[in-house]
């Protein structure tokens, strides 16, 4: 693995920067930028654009009952919410990000608050689950309508180093501290930052930048080549067959 503080040397050389005797106690402007600026915005959008599998996605069990009960029309359309980890960032963007082991089907989205609250006025048919996310940084929950049983939301934390025990976090404090996301993709997003900033020719890395990182996407996804057409879908029974067949 790459230690934090090799990356950053490497990307002080890359934008003509003298690297400082330490990067956790640097106090330069030229070192804050690329500590604290460039590299967290490269950081926020991998995170936001690629997919990674362990210890950066992780997965949280929400057990109906654990959370804090919601009475809607006179407890009819209750729903229950849930405190997520304080690592959250966002939910795997696939359909079965948020799954139902009760029902096998995943748990659908209410993208509005106005839809929220036809939701818990009206209700719905059948036994299908239905989610909100609210909140903010590291204090985001989740409003489940029916959680009875138990769901398993997948998601992408705020994490990108290590400690050298292991423990995985988003805050850089020693120079034992190892990288978890990859090296060169790091390094690239970080030096184009900070070319682009100071006016200098930045089109290179950025777009080097830019191979490199649908190359992880699509590796994390295990798709390695583009496709135009669209793909076979195949059909689970558990789609095609209703949740709620109403009596004839």
């Amino acid at each position: 693995m790459t230690l934090v503080v090799s990356a950053l040397d490497r990307i002080a050389r890359q934008c003509g920067v003298k690297k400082p005797g330490s990067w956790v106690n640097a106090t330069r402007d030229e070192h804050l930028e690329i500590r604290d600026d460039f590299l967290s915005e490269t950081i926020e959008d991998i995170l936001d654009r690629a997919t990674l599998p362990s210890p950066i996605s992780k997965t949280v069990t929400l057990t109906a009952g654990s959370g804090t009960t919601n009475s809607v029309s006179a407890g009819l359309n209750g729903y229950e919410t849930f405190s997520l980890p304080t690592d959250f960032k966002r939910i795997h963007r696939d359909h079965f990000a948020f799954y139902d082991t009760l029902q096998d089907r995943p748990v659908i989205p209410v993208s509005s608050d106005g839809g929220w609250a036809n939701l818990t006025d009206l209700g719905a048919s059948g036994v299908i689950k239905h989610f909100r996310l609210a909140g903010y940084e590291e204090n985001y929950t989740i409003d489940l309508y029916r959680s009875q049983g138990t769901t398993i939301l997948h998601y992408v934390a705020n994490v990108w180093m290590a400690n050298n025990q292991g423990v995985v976090g988003n805050s850089f404090t020693s120079d034992e501290d190892v990288l978890i996301l990859p090296r060169r993709l790091l390094e690239t997003g970080t030096v184009w930052r900070q070319r682009e900033r100071r006016g200098l020719p930045y089109q290179d890395k950025m777009m080097e930048y830019e191979v490199l990182l649908e190359r992880t996407r699509t590796d994390a996804r295990n798709l390695r080549t583009i496709q135009f057409a669209p793909p076979d879908k195949k059909i689970r029974w558990q789609d095609a067959v209703p949740a709620f067949i109403p009596p004839s």
